[in-house]
């Protein structure tokens, strides 16, 4: 039997104590910090630390979108898309398990922003190898700390049951501990269920468990208009620290051939993103509805011309104009 020797200066009772020492905060604690508001990262969109997520079906700009993110926080741009960038580091991982080095340098210089130094691209830092993923990501945040990391994408990372809600919570406790310790935001990038995109955006969208939505504290949509295909809608379907505002319509990107998203500033409530089920008819009520009301006509006066009712006026109109 193996005996070790313990110094006779050594104070186990000091040990046990740091061993026994609760790991709580008392309400009073809490209401001396100094915390009036909710920082955020992205002012009024994503919060500085914590998990979040953006879904959507495939080929509608995500891996894009959150790149040109990482990419505006690590070149120390003053905004993203029209919303004030609050970066304490000005650096973001990528970790990216669809897109190899070779693509992702391809697409990077795709995206390039104009007039920034090559050098700040340095801030950026990619993540290919996602074997023991969580141990890498605390080494690179021991040598330095970053505002964001992006992992692109949950579903090639998470080899559980997709709708085992206890498996799902267990996997992001992880990440949560991790964004906690130090400080930063994680966003997930994952997928949508099949035809979801007929129905309005909703977190309930999202492919598997409840368990995912409800461990991120904020959750955008990202999905293509019906009509005009070089346009995205940023949809927050979730949003824990955002008002009620931010929730009921969309955001309209532009997407351009450059993969870069620029805002509209054009907003469109959710309830006309529902994927409608067109005909050629509608199409050409709507054209004439709209002919009517450019010469001067009110769209109910409109609609009594065509022979078309008000109702199915009101819905057309919502159906083709949501960004022209």
């Amino acid at each position: 039997m193996t005996t070790v020797s313990v110094p006779n200066n050594f104070n186990l009772n000091g040990v046990e104590e740091e061993i026994k020492k609760p790991k709580a905060i008392t309400g009073y604690e809490l209401l001396k910090q100094d915390n009036d508001e909710i920082p955020f990262l992205v002012e009024n969109v994503f919060q500085s630390v914590g998990l979040g997520a953006v879904v959507g079906s495939s080929d509608t700009g995500k891996s894009s979108f959150l790149r040109q993110l990482a990419t505006s926080i690590a070149t120390k741009q003053s905004d993203f898309l029209g919303w004030k960038i609050n970066a304490i580091y000005d650096k973001a991982i990528y970790v990216s398990t669809e897109d190899d080095a070779r693509a992702v340098s391809f697409l990077l210089k795709k995206q390039e922003l104009s007039g920034v130094s090559e050098e700040l691209y340095k801030n950026l830092q990619f993540v290919f190898d996602t074997e023991n993923l969580l141990e890498t990501l605390t080494s690179l945040l021991e040598e330095s700390r970053v505002d964001l990391i992006v992992v692109d994408a949950f579903s090639d990372l998470f080899n559980g049951q997709m709708n085992a809600n206890n498996e799902v919570r267990g996997f992001l406790n992880k990440y949560s501990q991790l964004a906690q310790t130090y400080e930063c935001l994680i966003l997930f990038l994952h997928h949508t269920g099949k035809r979801t995109e007929q129905f309005e955006p909703s977190k309930n969208n999202v492919i598997g468990s409840q368990g995912f939505e409800a461990k991120m504290r904020i959750l955008i949509e990202l999905r293509q208009d019906f009509m005009e295909k070089n346009y995205r809608h940023l949809c927050v379907v979730k949003g824990n620290y955002l008002p009620s505002e931010m929730k009921t319509e969309s955001f309209v990107l532009h997407f351009n051939e450059n993969m870069v998203f620029t805002n509209t500033t054009r907003r469109v409530p959710y309830s006309a993103l529902a994927k409608p089920e067109t005909n050629k008819g509608d199409k050409q009520d709507f054209e004439a509805l709209q002919a009517l009301i450019e010469q001067g006509m009110t769209q109910n006066k409109a609609a009594e011309q065509l022979g078309i009712g008000k109702a199915k006026a009101s819905r057309l109109m919502k159906q083709f104009k949501s960004v022209s």
